[in-house]
């Protein structure tokens, strides 16, 4: 456990670098960021729960390691949970994934251990980031076999997901980046995705925030609508927070992958969201099975 005093370090300035306070041994260490400031929420202040970072050979880096070619220490410790405690805005205080490998690896049991509902047909077997598949411009995540044999091969991209909206007749936070409400009433805290600035371009020239995202949402749709019927493909949102109700496109961040997602669903791609619960207290770090979130689309 730690606490973030500042990014990037002092000791090292890429952006992927922090300084945090390790309260158990009285001194700061430098951490590894992978998600950057996670949209402002990974700031001073913020607790983190941490892993050693380890070198090839599975050796601890330990506290004292230097990069040779640059001459700037080495992360000690690597990020994989944030605390997000907006109690006083309202919210019931949670973790949160912080690590971008986190979404895949839980997909990765969920599919194993044929997590994903009644929608979802029992796996047979699956192979892990495999290219170009039935012709697709795309490493997709997970290629899968289900049991029943009438039953085409799957194609699942996973999308992970680290954010939520806000209620508009709330007290909103402190900050001016990724600040997305929604007037629902009742208000459901709801997940959403993609978060960001729109700084790429997508396929029409337009500014997007996830290019690679859209391309990814476009490649399952030509296969689904393909006549030869090779493939089943579902989009998979793992939604690393348990605070959430529901899960939706962020339109307000994005427009066109609201409108590629639901043009996916409309010709045949299969779109779940799932939920994680991460444990407290003596369960801290511990990754338990959440529910299937309903979808809303704007």
């Amino acid at each position: 456990m730690g606490e973030l005093k500042q990014r990037p370090s002092k000791r090292n300035r890429s952006p992927y670098v922090g300084d945090v306070w390790i309260p158990e041994q009285q001194r700061l260490a430098i951490v590894h960021l992978p998600n950057l400031d996670m949209g402002g929420k990974c700031a001073q202040g913020a607790k983190l729960f941490l892993r050693p970072a380890r070198d090839r050979k599975g050796n601890l880096v330990g506290k004292d390691a230097v990069n040779p070619k640059y001459g700037t220490p080495k992360c000690e410790f690597i990020a994989q949970l944030l605390r997000v405690d907006e109690s006083e805005l309202g919210y019931e205080p949670c973790w949160v994934g912080a690590h971008p490998s986190l979404g895949e690896k839980i997909a990765e049991q969920l599919v194993e251990r044929n997590l994903l509902g009644p929608s979802f047909p029992t796996v047979k077997n699956f192979k892990r980031e495999v290219r170009n598949v039935g012709g697709t411009d795309m490493r997709v995540d997970f290629l899968i076999e289900h049991e029943d044999p009438d039953l085409p091969p799957r194609l699942l991209e996973v999308k992970t997901v680290v954010d939520t909206d806000y209620s508009s007749s709330l007290v909103l936070p402190n900050r001016t980046q990724c600040v997305f409400t929604s007037d629902e009433e009742p208000y459901r805290r709801t997940a959403i995705f993609p978060y960001g600035n729109s700084k790429q371009t997508g396929p029409e020239g337009e500014n997007v925030v996830s290019a690679r995202a859209i391309k990814h949402v476009r490649e399952l749709t030509r296969m689904v609508v393909d006549d030869s019927k090779q493939f089943d493909c579902t989009v998979l949102f793992v939604i690393i927070r348990h605070d959430a109700e529901a899960f939706r496109p962020n339109v307000d961040a994005c427009p066109s992958f609201t409108r590629y997602l639901r043009e996916a669903k409309e010709k045949g791609v299969q779109i779940l969201a799932k939920q994680v619960v991460w444990g407290e207290e003596k369960n801290i770090g511990q990754c338990f099975e959440g529910n299937l979130l309903d979808v809303v689309w704007p």
